[in-house]
């Protein structure tokens, strides 16, 4: 079954082009950067559906701007009645709006101070104003062209009566025809996306065959600060460090303590490793529904900064992945990856496990993060009404309400496709060496970029936070059992894992810390779930 964050991302493109034009220059055209992983779905055909919606939004505004040009040059007057005409839809397209926004803000009680609503309706009337003036203006000029060209037409014999008012309607069809039909089309487009549809994959290149290999390795390579690109919002964070010590004795005065610390590592953090791998991974495999965790998924990566990459090459070598392990002193290190998938691909939730045995200590850090549904305006496919015949009426309405800006904005986009061509161009960027020091780790996800700031509902934060919390707990249990058979001490551990659990009951604004030496940190303000503690 596809993803419905496939279905909604492929309808962003086509929605909002701030996406599309983030993810066809931060991800697409970024050949010399290294993709983030693309949890819970497919990328090519996402950024495929990108390509077709920059194709089809660019084709739209050269012909805009070819028929305004063409129609300024062969008929001035008709243009200028025509550029009153748009202007007067702005006016009215602008009010509607507004009166829309202001009364969805009301029912849905969330409306600002009333110091910031009259801020915005003054800023409205002020751009009303504007045009309204600019409408006054040319009232009068087109008019006098209209009547220059009647009193011309009066004493040609040959002049067809209401020549001039056809001329009109010709160039305003002409002008309005574009949006219009290219609205039309983009609904023909989102059509395909209906719930239980499969989004077309885009013709095979060079470049889609080079992001599926990258999305097939196991090495994870980031830019700047933020490891975890691509798995979403931050949700909990723990570190714990265990000093490594023999099980007390049955006669504690024969073992003094100083002589309980073990003099070698009883394991190795590679050993542990597996056995966390093993016990998580069982969870999938087990027969029962009250046995298993549907969708999960238990993957080793290594994580590594783009600023210490030698080659762009998305895979490590089993060998060196051990050795990550082993020795996790370079700027790569390894996670254990566990994460679930559900609501048919809405929500991701992941947790990155890693762990070090140094110092005579065992060190386990946990980090959460999650992926809320796509933004809610690509979701228009799955509403009742957003798909067939309603669907291609309102787009044809709302195509012609928003001519006069899709019109205006017409040249500006038309610059920054150009720009975008130059910039990606071969012969711009011929050096295709790589230098240690430059950073070319993934910088924007494509799934985090059409994201919502927040989940739709309360289940889906409760189905967020009870992953994370099944495989806490699941790990926890794995590494006391590994501890007790390696004859750990694990009196320490058990009262430092019992603080980690408890940890989540206790929020503030959001912020939960815990102190000592083993330190919690789950954040959630502003991002899902920040509506209810925990």
């Amino acid at each position: 079954m596809v993803s419905n964050a496939t279905r909604h991302l492929c309808a962003g493109a086509y929605l909002d082009e701030q996406f599309l034009r983030t993810s066809l220059n931060q991800v697409y055209r970024q050949d010399r950067r290294l993709v983030a992983p693309s949890y819970g779905f497919d990328l090519v055909a996402v950024l495929g559906h990108c390509l077709q919606a920059r194709r089809l939004f660019t084709i739209r505004d050269a012909v805009i701007v070819g028929t305004v040009v063409f129609s300024a040059c062969v008929a001035p007057p008709a243009f200028m009645l025509t550029l009153t005409v748009l202007i007067s839809l702005y006016l009215t397209t602008s009010a509607l709006r507004l009166i829309q926004e202001i009364s969805r803000e009301l029912r849905q009680g969330r409306s600002a101070s009333a110091g910031l609503i009259i801020g915005r309706v003054l800023l409205v009337i002020f751009r009303l104003m504007v045009a309204g003036a600019l409408l006054v203006l040319l009232v009068p000029v087109a008019l006098t062209f209209a009547l220059g060209s009647a009193i011309s037409g009066a004493s040609d014999a040959t002049t067809v009566p209401g020549a001039t008012g056809a001329v009109l309607l010709l160039i305003l069809g002409l002008i309005l025809a574009p949006p219009v039909v290219a609205s039309l089309a983009r609904q023909n487009r989102l059509d395909a996306f209906a719930p239980g549809l499969t989004p077309a994959p885009p013709s095979r290149s060079a470049r889609f065959d080079d992001i599926k290999r990258q999305e097939s390795g196991n090495t994870v390579v980031y830019s700047g600060y933020r490891p975890f690109v691509g798995a979403g919002y931050p949700w909990k964070s723990w570190g714990l460090a265990q000093r490594l010590v023999r099980a007390a004795s049955p006669l504690p005065e024969l073992a003094p303590e100083g002589e309980r610390e073990f003099t070698s590592a009883p394991f190795t953090a590679e050993q542990l490793v597996g056995h966390l791998r093993d016990e998580l991974t069982a969870l999938t495999t087990e027969p029962a529904a009250e046995r298993q965790i549907p969708g999960l998924t238990v993957n080793d990566r290594i994580f590594l900064a783009g600023t210490e990459v030698a080659q762009l090459v998305p895979y490590t070598p089993p060998a060196h992945v051990a050795e990550i392990i082993r020795n996790p002193t370079g700027p790569a290190r390894h996670y254990l990856v566990c994460q679930v998938v559900s609501w048919r691909g809405e929500l991701v939730t992941t947790v990155h496990v890693h762990v070090a045995v140094q110092g005579k200590s065992l060190y386990i850090e946990f980090t959460s993060t999650a992926l809320p549904p796509c933004d809610d305006r690509y979701r228009v496919v799955d509403q009742v009404g957003g798909t067939g015949r309603e669907a291609y009426l309102r787009a044809g309405v709302w195509g012609l309400l928003d001519a006069p800006t899709t019109i205006g904005r017409a040249p500006v986009n038309l610059l920054r496709v150009g720009l975008d061509a130059l910039l990606s161009a071969d012969w711009i960027r011929s050096d295709r060496s790589i230098r240690v020091g430059y950073d070319y780790g993934a910088a924007v996800s494509v799934r985090e970029a059409g994201t919502a700031p927040d989940t739709r509902s309360h289940t889906q934060t409760q189905e967020i936070d009870k992953y994370q919390r099944i495989i806490e707990r699941r790990l926890l249990a794995a590494v006391l059992d590994f501890l007790d058979r390696r004859g750990v001490d694990t009196v320490e551990y058990r009262q430092r894992a019992l603080t980690v659990l408890n940890a989540g009951a206790v929020v503030t604004n959001g912020t939960l810390t815990v102190h000592g030496d083993v330190s919690a940190t789950q954040t959630n303000g502003g991002q899902p779930g920040s509506g209810g503690g925990r």
